[in-house]
């Protein structure tokens, strides 16, 4: 496989992997100043989890109307 065809497949996947990651660390720095009293509480898995009760949420039409 030609080194242009594997960097035309890598760069959006590379480039989704640090907005995501990039997203998650501004979410949890977010939800720590929000939520001092449970900063230690609060990681990567509970902002994903978070964001996956949400989508859940959407899904089923919890936020219609809003």
């Amino acid at each position: 496989m030609p080194v242009y065809l594997i960097s035309k497949i890598a760069d959006p996947i590379f480039a989704l992997a640090i907005g995501t990651s990039a997203a998650l660390l501004r979410i949890q720095r977010d939800q720590r100043e929000k939520f001092p009293e449970r900063a230690s509480e609060i990681g990567i898995g509970s902002v994903m989890q978070l964001g996956t009760n949400r989508i859940k949420r959407w899904w089923v039409g919890d936020f219609n109307g809003l």
